[in-house]
């Protein structure tokens, strides 16, 4: 099985486009292992995905999210708010300025929880907003 970065960003990329800048005591990890990641976007039916995680390798500094590099975001954070991660990035993707916040809470040893509110400015594909809800937990050891 594919070895993924940080793909709770990825899953919160799926509504636009973002890049992370962060300091390492910032970033949460998760533990090892293998892990089901649903991504439900625009209220679409969820996605599901299964990847395993090497937890020496997954940090959120290294991920660029879907693939967008970051000299297309004008500011990309990641901060603790308490028990919570919040993400803020504010994009280009094609002709359009992609802005989004994210709240992400959980141990990130077993589980995690979040919603992505990103807006699109213009509209792309007739979407001004989109929200996504990512559910993820730990199934066991990699295969």
């Amino acid at each position: 099985m594919k070895l993924w970065p940080f793909s709770v960003w990825v899953a919160a990329c799926a509504a636009g486009a973002c890049a992370v800048s962060v300091a390492a005591n910032e970033a949460p990890k998760r533990k090892s292992g293998q892990w089901e990641i649903s991504s439900a976007v625009g209220g679409q039916p969820p996605m599901t995905e299964k990847v395993c995680i090497d937890a020496a390798g997954d940090d959120i500094a290294l991920s660029a999210g879907s693939g967008t590099p970051q000299e297309n975001c004008e500011s990309a954070a990641i901060k603790r708010d308490g028990e919570a991660f919040v993400t803020e990035s504010i994009c280009k993707l094609r002709n359009s300025t992609v802005t989004s916040r994210g709240v992400f809470t959980g141990s990130f040893d077993s589980a995690y929880q979040g919603e992505v509110d990103t807006n699109y400015n213009p509209p792309m594909y007739g979407r001004a907003q989109v929200k996504t809800i990512i559910e993820a937990k730990l199934t066991g050891p990699c295969p």
